[in-house]
């Protein structure tokens, strides 16, 4: 696929997403004067992290240095879904020699974590280091992270499917990916148009929907998409009126920048199709 078409997908509806996403309300602006805006994956390997990491990017690359950007794990298991952030950009690689701070231990522990940075690509990474800590992260702990990692803009890596568990019947799971949302200024919603994974997404859509009633900017995207999906049946499922566009990822594109250490979106036809969405 080329450039030019990348780049015409990720264009296709996106003027569209931009209205239902402010729902006639202003940007909140966040507390302390920062931003947080959080990429929710509604099913497992929806693409929220891949999504994420181009908004870091794209705006770290904007701020040119006057405002700080940090990309924030926000996952409550043991295991991301679709495999850790911290392997997906080989983080061991990336910080060889210099050590990487895990925010988790520290809020666990009960530690500081203003100040603590590990800075890397003009972006400060906290993300969930394999094994540390042993335990999952308390509510507690996440809403502690979310409110006091170090960035004047942070992006939020949130896996819907770690805090709902057993098909969304957990309640204390419901409550504090709730509570996480009411704490974000927006949210983009990502939906895998897999119909399988679109069936998956139900309980997760449910919470983020509940979230934009009660106030919070809300964005609807479909990843992934590809000449066997079947559009107007995804969004008659979904309901939803108004969305972004995200063209499926070639596999050779994903192998090639997960064996070299590099995310997805610094590879140039993807970042030609997400660049033309965040702009």
């Amino acid at each position: 696929m080329t450039n030019e078409k990348i780049a015409a997908i990720g264009r296709r509806h996106t003027h569209e997403a931009m209205k239902p996403a402010d729902n006639g309300r202003p940007a909140r602006p966040g507390s302390s004067g920062r931003s947080r805006i959080g990429f929710v994956g509604l099913s497992a390997g929806a693409g929220a992290t891949t999504m994420a990491f181009a908004a870091a990017e794209y705006l770290a690359a904007l701020s040119k240095r006057t405002r700080t950007v940090t990309f924030l794990e926000l996952n409550p298991g043991a295991d991301a879904p679709a495999g850790r952030p911290y392997d997906k950009i080989g983080i061991d690689r990336r910080f060889a020699g210099r050590g990487f701070i895990s925010h988790y231990r520290l809020a666990a522990e009960g530690k500081p974590l203003h100040g603590v940075n590990n800075m890397d690509g003009g972006i400060g990474w906290v993300l969930r280091v394999p094994g540390e800590p042993d335990s999952a992260p308390s509510a507690a702990a996440l809403i502690r992270l979310l409110n006091n990692v170090p960035g004047d803009i942070i992006v939020c890596d949130i896996s819907a499917q770690g805090f709902l568990r057993s098909g969304g019947q957990d309640a204390a799971g419901r409550d504090t990916l709730l509570a996480l949302l009411a704490d974000l200024d927006r949210i983009v919603c990502i939906f895998d148009p897999l119909p399988s994974r679109l069936l998956a997404a139900v309980p997760a859509t449910e919470v983020c929907r509940a979230a934009e009633t009660a106030g919070l900017p809300a964005i609807y995207a479909f990843n992934k998409l590809n000449a066997g999906v079947n559009l107007r049946e995804a969004t008659r499922f979904t309901g939803a009126k108004s969305y972004i566009s995200i063209p499926a990822i070639p596999a050779e594109t994903v192998y090639s920048a997960e064996y070299a250490c590099r995310s997805l979106a610094s590879e140039p036809e993807i970042k030609t199709a997400l660049c033309t969405i965040f702009s």
